[in-house]
């Protein structure tokens, strides 16, 4: 095995654990219990998406995690082969690839845009005081697509790790 693919597969494995691992915490834990904790939820998600940096850190992981697994995904099946991309592990393995890209694409679609959009919102409550019923309104619109996002991401990071995970063994 060559330094490239070494290079690669760390570069994927570990920004890859880093992102599947941070979207299914967010979804199935961190945004329920701030969702229960009201008003200081809010905020706590606000320090852990806007000023803690979390969503930029969790991008840039998927960013590098898909050109890596990209580059691999080339060499792994000779450049498209097609024999090999329909053989069992190269089924499976596109299976979870595809996951990943859809993962990402709900990411960077929906789930970026409603965090910033939401980091937005928060800073024009003013400080200390409850926000309006057009802001109390917009909170809620985000809160619904951002749960709705991270519970997609999250069924397709799951999908995208078992496909990996298992691609080499069917």
């Amino acid at each position: 095995m060559n330094l490239i693919v070494i290079v690669l597969r760390l570069v994927h494995i570990l920004a890859g654990i880093f992102w599947a691992g941070s979207v299914i915490v967010s979804a199935g834990f961190l945004t329920p219990a701030a969702r229960a904790a009201g008003p200081a939820g809010g905020k706590f998600m606000q320090a852990l998406l806007g000023a803690g940096g979390f969503s930029k850190y969790i991008s840039v992981a998927a960013v590098l995690s898909v050109l890596a697994g990209l580059l691999l995904y080339w060499r792994t099946s000779q450049g498209l082969l097609a024999g090999w991309i329909l053989s069992p592990s190269g089924l499976t393995l596109t299976v979870g690839a595809a996951a990943g890209l859809a993962a990402a694409v709900v990411g960077g679609a929906v789930t970026s845009p409603a965090a910033i959009r939401l980091q937005k919102t928060m800073q024009s409550i003013p400080a200390g005081g409850p926000p309006s019923p057009e802001q109390a309104a917009e909170l809620q619109a985000i809160q619904r697509r951002l749960d709705q996002a991270g519970v997609w991401g999250a069924v397709l990071m799951v999908v995208c790790v078992v496909g990996m995970a298992i691609a080499r063994y069917v």
